[in-house]
C-alpha cells in the first residue's frame, strides 16, 4: 500500500467515526451531525487536490454511505 492509500483509509475513518458520534452520542448529536456534513463537503475538494482519482472519491463516497446505513438503519439507538 502507498501513502496515498493510507490518507485515504484514514479519510474514510474519520467518516466513519462522525457518523458513529453523531448516532451513538445523544449529548453531541447535532454537532457532530452538523461538523459530519461539512466533513463529506469538505473531503471533496481534499481529495481532488490530492489527485486522486475519481474512483477513489466514488469509493469514499459509497464507504462513507455504507457506514451511514450501517449506523442509521443497523439497529436500536442505545
Amino acid at each position: 500500500m502507498t501513502s496515498s492509500d493510507y490518507i485515504f483509509l484514514v479519510l474514510c475513518g474519520i467518516s466513519a467515526a462522525l457518523m458513529a458520534l453523531a448516532v451513538f452520542a445523544r449529548p453531541i448529536a447535532k454537532p457532530c451531525t452538523v461538523l459530519c456534513l461539512l466533513w463529506m463537503g469538505a473531503a471533496l475538494p481534499v481529495m481532488f487536490f490530492m489527485t486522486y482519482a475519481w474512483r477513489y472519491v466514488l469509493l469514499f463516497y459509497l464507504i462513507s454511505g455504507a457506514f451511514g446505513l450501517l449506523f442509521l438503519f443497523g439497529g436500536r439507538r442505545p
